[in-house]
């Protein structure tokens, strides 16, 4: 089976990127993978051929073709899509379209479904109409997928891939890696993963600190994430984590995006991590980051929205409304006065979920339907 992916690429800084090197790294075990690859990518030629061809956010598709078409025929051209790679235009479409020629089945990620109400269902129906399978990550997307028509037949329900993080819990360890002297061996980690986004809370994280930090001061907290945003979304981010630094030294900030072994080695030092999520109006996608938390098989204080649904539903006590201030710090308190009981509740919560979730699983799992494709 020669199978490609289209997908941004490590060392670009981005959850797909991550997304599609986990998945690929599995996958390449069984057969070779050719990943045409963001601009970013490292190029790489074995196991896994990462070939950078295409710029995010302004993709050349007769360039992007080419280097397809040098490489083709392909069995399956699995695209990781997000609006933010790809865009909204018919030239992706027309694109799609046109690919016909360089492989027998076409299948997309949708990294982002969307609900009914968004402006571009429209759009996203003419996709999948374009592709032979649809995969999305969660049972929300599925059935918002039938509910506007979309065969079920041409849909797969595939988990996101969880890493389970194996490395040791070490605080004194951790604090050679945040150095300046920040200290947290006699502190109570609290970890912010992820990019710093609206989204992601970033824009609360004043307030997150202030109510944090007034009732438990033994806490450190730790934002590991690097600016993912443009415009007045930007600017506001930046005023946001200023006033963090200026008015709160017991928070540390990575300043920049974090390698997977450094993040991993964060994640494994916490004693909780949290998501307090936004989420924009009609997406119904998954969180990368709340796989990897949840891979560290820690207790995650986590805002109730579809990203984060795979946790809501399976530890609904340690869970609030997105800025309900008042309930983060209720979830918090009841964590904190019943640790030890919770944090091995949590884990025996999680871990069954985690291995049924497994990139080795998951990589399988892809194989198997790209399979039954082929034998249609």
């Amino acid at each position: 089976m020669k199978v490609a992916f289209l997908s941004t690429y490590p060392p670009e800084p981005c959850g797909i990127a991550e997304y599609t090197s986990f998945l690929v790294e599995e996958m390449s075990q069984e057969i070779p993978v050719t990943v045409f690859a963001s601009s970013k990518a490292s190029a790489s030629n074995g196991k896994v051929n990462s070939i950078p061809c295409f710029e995010v956010k302004k993709v050349d598709y007769e360039r992007l073709k080419n280097e397809i078409a040098r490489h083709a025929p392909f069995d399956v051209i699995h695209i990781q899509h997000e609006y933010g790679i790809f865009g909204e235009g018919m030239d992706f479409l027309t694109f799609l379209k046109d690919l016909r020629n360089y492989t027998r089945k076409i299948c997309i990620t949708l990294h982002t479904p969307l609900h009914y109400s968004n402006k571009l269902r429209g759009y996203q129906t003419e996709m999948i109409e374009r592709a032979d399978a649809v995969f999305v990550h969660s049972a929300l997307a599925e059935y918002e997928l039938w509910q506007q028509g979309i065969d079920l037949r041409k849909v797969h329900m595939v988990p996101h891939g969880t890493y389970i993080n194996r490395m040791r819990y070490r605080k004194d360890l951790l604090e050679n890696f945040l150095g300046n002297g920040f200290t947290v061996r006699d502190s109570f980690i609290i970890t912010i993963p992820g990019f710093i986004r609206w989204d992601k809370g970033i824009t609360n994280l004043r307030t997150i600190c202030e109510r944090i930090l007034e009732e438990f001061p033994d806490t450190k907290v730790l934002v590991a994430g690097n600016y993912q945003a443009e415009g007045k979304e930007l600017q506001e981010l930046h005023k946001a984590v200023a006033e963090v630094k200026k008015n709160f030294k017991q928070v540390w900030l990575s300043n920049g995006f974090l390698s997977r072994r450094n993040l991993l080695k964060v994640l494994a030092s916490s004693d909780a991590i949290l998501l307090a999520y936004q989420e924009w109006p009609g997406h119904m996608g998954v969180s990368g980051m709340l796989h990897l938390a949840m891979g560290s098989l820690k207790p995650i204080l986590a805002s109730r929205v579809p990203r984060l649904v795979e946790y809501t539903e399976r530890v609904p006590e340690l869970c609030f409304s997105r800025e309900d201030f008042t309930g983060l710090m209720e979830a918090l308190r009841y964590l904190r006065q019943n640790y030890e009981k919770i944090a091995k509740e949590v884990r025996l919560h999680l871990l069954p979920f985690v291995k049924k979730t497994s990139w080795a699983v998951t990589a399988r799992r892809h194989l198997q339907i790209y399979e039954k494709l082929l034998n249609l």
